[in-house]
């Protein structure tokens, strides 16, 4: 199972591409590092692009994942791209984010993501970090 996380960062704003496949269990390892990457950039505003991501885990265990985001990323504004086959499960997950204090909203083009995080990612970044696992 491998997957790369592709960071590219820009001001307060990163843009985050995940592809491979992925690992049920090394979801808190990857959210780590991207915290880390957060606090280390002054980032505020983060786009997550799932959609050349295989698997996803169910909502019993996404309500789980959101039980342990951290206190610090209520503050911060998630905009996560998905393909719509995995609408039903990311409504969840989004309601139960929201619920709980967290700005984090699907969507299912890009557009819509940089209209809502008020950003344009046909920018030149000037950081591109790129982790494969």
């Amino acid at each position: 199972m491998k997957y790369t996380i592709n960071y590219r960062i820009r001001n307060d704003f990163l843009r985050v591409n995940l592809t491979g496949e992925y690992p049920a269990e090394k979801f808190r390892e990857i959210s780590a590092d991207m915290d880390r990457v957060i606090d280390e950039n002054g980032i505020s505003k983060i786009m997550v692009d799932l959609r050349n991501f295989k698997g996803r885990f169910g909502v019993f265990n996404g309500l789980q994942e959101i039980e342990n985001f951290r206190e610090e990323s209520k503050f911060l504004q998630f905009a996560i791209i998905d393909i719509p086959e995995n609408k039903p499960n990311n409504d969840f997950f989004e309601n139960a984010s929201f619920n709980r204090g967290y700005k984090l909203l699907f969507f299912y083009n890009e557009e819509d993501a940089e209209k809502w995080l008020n950003v344009d990612c046909n920018i030149e970044f000037e950081k591109v970090l790129v982790k494969e696992y």
